[in-house]
This record gives structure tokens, C-alpha cells and sequence, in this order.
């Protein structure tokens, strides 16, 4: 339980952070659906956030976390 634990903790920490660091996120998008003819103003507009580089980073942190846990493991099975 504490090593699975600890290993989650670290894998969020370390793919958080290399996640910020490799991944080119560059915010939100705002998208203007139609423009009104009186005025000339957007009718809608969408924000649309980047789905891929969430699913990456989510990635990035399982596999880290994943990593520590085995890791660990073979460090307790030698020792």
C-alpha cells in the first residue's frame, strides 16, 4: 500500500513536471461561431481545450509512476 502510494505521488510530481516541460501547451483556444449582420459581433463563441496534450500528460505520469513502482520492487527483491 505505502509503496503503491508513494510511487502515484512521485509519478504525478515527475510527469507533471516533465509534462510542462515537454509538451507545447499553449492555453485554450476561443473560436467565434457566425457574426451577427447588424453589429457584426461573434453570435457564439466556443473554448475549446487541447485534448491531446491532457491525454499525453496523463500518460506521461502513469508510465512514471508505473516506472518507480517496478523499480522499487527489483530494489526490494535484491536486497
Amino acid at each position: 500500500m505505502k509503496k503503491g502510494l508513494i510511487s502515484l505521488l512521485g509519478g504525478i510530481i515527475l510527469g507533471v513536471l516533465i509534462s510542462f516541460l515537454t509538451l507545447d501547451y499553449k492555453g485554450s483556444t476561443l473560436n467565434d461561431m457566425g457574426k451577427d449582420n447588424v453589429s457584426g459581433a461573434p453570435m457564439q463563441t466556443v473554448q475549446e481545450i487541447d485534448i491531446d496534450v491532457l491525454m499525453n500528460g496523463l500518460l506521461i505520469v502513469a508510465g512514471i509512476s508505473i516506472f518507480i513502482y517496478l523499480i522499487w520492487t527489483l530494489l526490494e527483491k535484491r536486497t
